[in-house]
């Protein structure tokens, strides 16, 4: 390491320089897992199933929903527009009022966790 200053960054003004710069830039990278040879990594697979399976029942939920919930005409009169487009109001359901709640807490976490935490992605 010769005109080298420990803890200093290399410049790259030769090959050996070049290295050290290179072993220099490698060992700052944040990395969140240990290196290691090929493995599965369980909890992403499970966190990829669980958000598949989750979004597939509620598609399902949601669909079951919105055919089997009766509209109550005399509350709720149908508008028409232009004699072309009709809408049919009625009260939410309760998917849609879970759904608003799930996603209103997820928007939450996530800015409050970043301006806590910091945006860390």
């Amino acid at each position: 390491m010769s005109g080298v200053v420990p803890h200093s960054m290399p410049n790259g003004d030769s090959p050996q320089h070049a290295r050290e710069y290179y072993h220099y830039l490698q060992g700052h990278q944040e990395t969140l897992h240990v290196p290691k040879t090929w493995t599965v990594d369980w909890l992403s697979l499970a966190w990829l199933w669980g958000f598949a399976i989750v979004l597939s029942l509620a598609i399902v939920w949601w669909i079951w929903q919105n055919r089997t919930t009766r509209q109550r005409t005399g509350i709720y009169p149908i508008d028409s527009f232009g004699g072309y487009t009709t809408e049919l109001a009625g009260p939410a359901t309760l998917f849609f009022l879970l759904i608003t709640l799930v996603l209103a807490g997820f928007a939450v976490v996530l800015i409050v966790g970043h301006l806590v935490w910091g945006q860390k992605f």
